[in-house]
């Protein structure tokens, strides 16, 4: 009996009051296979929609339980991946990949006929998988509350998950089988592949069965195959799995070894869920994946090579227990496997949320509205926004265009769509660019190895195409209803990569380029030496900074043909360099500054006040030389806000910056020359934002200073984190009986008593017991030291005095 078979009446009573549920089932449990297919049985739900993250999980779910129907795939049971739809009026059970469940709820918000929604091994956050609940949940609130929502994987953070879903738990606990662990402690991280060889053949000489063998990506798996072809015993046949392959070479590694051989099938995280592959009993793990990681900077997705989860790494045993007791070898110590995160970090926190904005605009909100487990950094979405502008999906306003939605759905990254659509309307006046357009995008996707310079690259598979890119060629030039060109119209090609990569467009800075996007690059030495401004395509290498691809760039002709990338900005700023006002029009793609010319306005206080407030966003309210004393006042507002929430607003220096014209501006129209503004006064300022009553209520709760039984006001010393401090000299307290109240007691005040000559003697937060206690010995030292001064017996009720003893 499957593990899921115990809790499915628990299930299915969930959701007789609940119309979300999240379960929790290990590898192997059957929640993929088993679970979907005996709710359609049971009848439980008329007709249900079953996302799995990954398309050759998704058609082999969609086959086996189709055989377990004794019926051909399309009737009760369907799949819709990309290129590949098996459906029809009988299909109750269908198996979807991602992006075709969000392109369903993008088409029928409602989900008519659907009653249940199945997220599966949700623990792999892809961006696309949070689109589609946060769609889902949407629906279920504002179109069908009997929609039902089911969340599934074999590893969660379940506490957190029923927070943000307000569902039940059901969990389902045990393996099918257990797996045993083994570590291969490694002792030089950076030579973790050379280590894997001797890994699988220990693995394949300790155990019986089949292995799988996990590894990032297929550069790792053709070095692996090359040093294992050899090496295996005759009865192993060593194959591949992954994305790319075709059917065919996929569904051979899946299949079940030879009767009397055995099989090691060396795979990505493509086999790590939802993937049965009969005969394995030993899973190898590297311990590493390949992840895109989305650079801020330069705008470019990377993908790099990283260590796995805790819950990946669970993941992966499981494969080993799926149809017989396993064992899983570990690449690495348990001590290094203990360090590794929990949980993967979700797409949404590591990717290019652009798709995502625009999904989210035409299902008609805003990307900050929707409900999602994780939200997106404030600065990827301003990011996303102005990519999103510069591809004229949105317009200044932010507002879908109806270029963006004919974008949306071309069904390609925006980026492509783009071009291409643009290039197809740009064909009139620059004939043969539509075709050029098909060449550089078979040339991204095929990914073939070329010359760096694009003009080149293309020429070359123009003239003698690899096999890989006159696939991909043939398919957008069928598309577009176009037949291969005599000649490729090359002198449009800055054009072409504009329209895709306009935040690439870059400008000669020293000796590398500035991006539009406000990012600086390296180029190879050799290439682009006497281009001012180029077209970048790739982007990589260590940051993203090193250009892997891109063309001269002909500003004359982008200028002509795409308008909308260029911005006029009128700019005053003060050049410290120079001493003086630089006061101009500018010509703008992004941050490239294409042409200056001197302004023809005058320079009046607008302006003037203008450019004294550009300067201080530069560089902060440290510029100001009264800056330390101002701090104080700072520190006090920002205290007073933490323990008078209700009173006081956030003052911060952060805040503060962001509305400098607001509440500086105004004071600094009288400022004309770059002294007087180092001079200013920032206190008076800062003052203003108070009005006279809390001014008051500020100096009352925490004072600037504390009279002493001397009669001397001292100077208090605040901080954001800690005590507060009053340095003084310990004659000047002789008569107080406690310690001074801040905040009414509840910020703590550090007295540090000073000796006459204003050296340290005594820290203390309880005066009274310092005057009890540590009192008589400092008494006896100063008496012998500072024989003119007044050292009494019972300070706490003494006179205080700041005069010798002779002048008292």
């Amino acid at each position: 009996m499957l593990p899921i078979q115990s809790v499915y009446p628990q299930l299915v009573s969930k959701f007789k009051n609940y119309n979300t549920v999240l379960l929790q089932a290990p590898p192997g449990a059957g929640k993929s296979t088993w679970l979907p297919l005996q709710l359609v049985r049971d009848n439980h739900f008329q007709r249900i929609i079953m996302l799995e993250p990954r398309r050759l999980a998704a058609r082999n779910i969609a086959n086996f339980l189709s055989i377990q129907q004794q019926e051909p795939l399309g009737q009760t049971i369907g799949l819709r991946i990309r290129n590949e739809v098996v459906v029809s009026s009988a299909t109750r059970l269908e198996i979807v990949t991602e992006g075709v469940l969000t392109r369903m709820l993008q088409a029928d918000p409602e989900l008519s006929g659907v009653d249940l929604v199945i997220f599966d091994e949700f623990h792999e956050r892809s961006l696309a998988a949070d689109t589609a609940l946060a769609f889902a949940l949407e629906t279920q609130s504002a179109f069908r509350d009997d929609l039902n929502i089911l969340v599934m994987s074999a590893t969660l953070d379940s506490e957190r998950y029923q927070s943000f879903l307000h569902c039940p738990l059901v969990s389902s606990q045990g393996r099918s089988y257990p797996v045993s662990e083994i570590y291969q402690p490694l002792h030089d991280e950076g030579k973790w592949l050379e280590a894997m060889p001797s890994l699988v053949l220990n693995a394949l000489e300790q155990q019986d069965g089949s292995a799988l063998v996990f590894l990032p990506g297929q550069r790792e798996i053709n070095y692996l195959l090359g040093q294992l072809s050899e090496k295996v015993a005759n009865d192993v046949d060593v194959v591949t799995l992954f994305g790319e392959q075709d059917k065919a070479t996929q569904q051979t590694a899946i299949a079940p070894a030879q009767k009397g051989r055995r099989k090691v099938v060396l795979t990505t995280n493509v086999a790590e869920t939802s993937l049965t592959i009969e005969g394995i009993r030993v899973v190898v793990d590297c311990g590493k994946r390949r992840a895109a990681r989305f650079n801020l900077k330069t705008g470019v997705t990377e993908l790099i090579t990283l260590s796995i989860s805790r819950s990946s790494a669970v993941q992966r045993a499981g494969r080993a227990g799926r149809i017989e007791p396993g064992v899983v070898f570990r690449l690495g110590s348990h001590a290094q496997f203990e360090r590794r995160d929990k949980y993967d970090t979700a797409e949404i926190l590591c990717s290019d949320i652009a798709p995502l904005v625009l999904e989210a605009k035409i299902w008609g909100t805003d990307i900050t509205q929707l409900p999602l487990l994780d939200k997106p950094t404030p600065i990827a979405i301003k990011q996303a926004y102005g990519l999103l502008q510069m591809l004229e999906i949105l317009d200044e306003d932010n507002r879908l265009t109806a270029l963006g939605q004919k974008i949306h759905q071309f069904g390609t990254d925006p980026r492509l769509a783009h071009m291409l659509i643009k290039t197809q309307e740009l064909e009139d006046q620059l004939p043969g660019i539509s075709a050029l357009g098909c060449y550089f995008i078979a040339l991204l996707e095929s990914r073939v190895k070329g010359p760096s310079e694009l003009r080149l690259a293309l020429q070359i598979q123009f003239e003698k195409p690899q096999k890989q890119f006159s696939e991909h060629l043939a398919i957008w030039l069928k598309r577009f209803k176009l037949n291969k060109p005599t000649e490729l119209a090359c002198e449009y090609l800055s054009i072409v990569v504009a329209l895709a990569f306009p935040d690439r467009l870059a400008k000669r800075r020293g000796q590398g380029f500035l991006l539009a996007n406000g990012a600086g690059v390296n180029s190879h030495e050799s290439l682009w030496l006497d281009s001012d401004y180029i077209a970048v395509a790739t982007l990589g290498g260590i940051k993203g900074q090193r250009i892997f691809s891109a063309t001269e760039l002909n500003m004359g002709l982008v200028q002509d043909m795409l308008p909308h990338l260029f911005s006029l900005q009128s700019v005053c700023e003060f050049d410290e360099k120079k001493g003086r006002f630089l006061h101009e029009e500018r010509t703008l793609i992004g941050a490239l500054i294409v042409h200056t010319q001197p302004s023809g306005k005058a320079l009046n206080v607008q302006i003037r006040t203008q450019a004294w407030l550009n300067l201080l966003q530069k560089h902060g309210l440290e510029f100001f030389e009264q800056y330390p004393q101002t701090k104080q006042l700072l520190i006090r507002m920002t205290l007073a806000q933490q323990f008078y929430p209700q009173e006081f607003k956030q003052i911060d220096e952060a805040s503060l910056l962001a509305n400098l014209a607001q509440w500086l501006g105004p004071f600094l129209d009288n400022v004309k020359q770059f002294t007087e503004l180092k001079k200013f006064d920032l206190a008076n300022s800062l003052q203003t934002l108070l009005d006279w009553h809390l001014q008051q209520r500020l100096e009352h709760i925490l004072p600037k200073r504390i009279d002493v039984p001397s009669g001397s006001s001292i100077k208090v010393e605040y901080q954001l984190e800690g005590p507060a401090k009053l340095s003084v000299r310990m004659q000047e307290v002789y008569g107080l009986t406690e310690t001074p109240k801040l905040c009414n007691g509840q910020l703590p005040l550090l007295m540090e008593l000073l000796s006459p000559a204003r050296r340290p003697l005594q820290l203390t937060q309880d005066l009274a017991h310092f005057w009890q206690t540590s009192y008589k010995e400092v008494q006896k030292e100063m008496k012998g030291r500072y024989p003119k001064h007044f050292w009494p017996g019972d300070p706490a009720n003494a006179q205080a005095t700041n005069k010798v003893k002779s002048k008292m």
